[in-house]
């Protein structure tokens, strides 16, 4: 774009898009920081964020995706609606729709969204908690606080009950 060679525009690039891809290239809006960028601080925004630089703090754009290119270094917790891991992330990420860590990345932190995809070969520390949407949460809660209809069965005993078994004689 400003004088960029060749070879840098094509490693730049942001992951390329495909149905169900947190990163959508349906002309959103898109705010990237450079390769040399270093940020100290929070970030936060009402658009699509691609990092290829450093970045320490805080990540929170909510409503959005966030990508995180091959040569970006993030020190963050990152909150949006997708995330997309190709470089290095220390914290954890919470994502509204999707999580998707790729086989180049290195991840070292908590996962928590509805849906998370570790490509084969990435480097990954940390734990998976793939919760259920906040909708889907309100729809159920009023399902298990009605009054059941029929009688409440006797729980189960937690042990199985003894079985005696017999033998016949044996046959002369």
């Amino acid at each position: 774009m400003w004088n960029k060679r060749e070879s840098e525009a094509a490693s730049y690039s942001p992951v390329p898009s495909s149905p169900g891809s947190p990163v959508s290239g349906g002309g959103t809006e898109r705010a990237s920081i450079g390769a040399s960028v270093a940020i100290v601080g929070n970030v936060t925004g009402a658009e699509d964020l691609t990092v290829l630089g450093r970045l320490e703090g805080k990540i929170d754009v909510p409503q959005h995706n966030v990508t995180i290119g091959r040569t970006a270094r993030v020190q963050a917790d990152i909150h949006a609606k997708s995330v997309s891991v190709e470089g290095e992330v220390r914290g954890n990420l919470f994502a509204g729709e999707q999580i998707l860590i790729r086989k180049t990345a290195t991840m070292l932190g908590n996962l928590t969204a509805p849906r998370v995809g570790l490509e084969d070969g990435c480097s990954f520390k940390g734990s998976v908690d793939m919760e259920m949407r906040a909708e889907n949460q309100r729809a159920t809660a009023p399902q298990a606080q009605r009054p059941q209809e029929t009688p409440a069965k006797p729980p189960a005993p937690s042990l199985p009950t003894p079985v005696k078994l017999e033998t016949a004689p044996a046959r002369p």
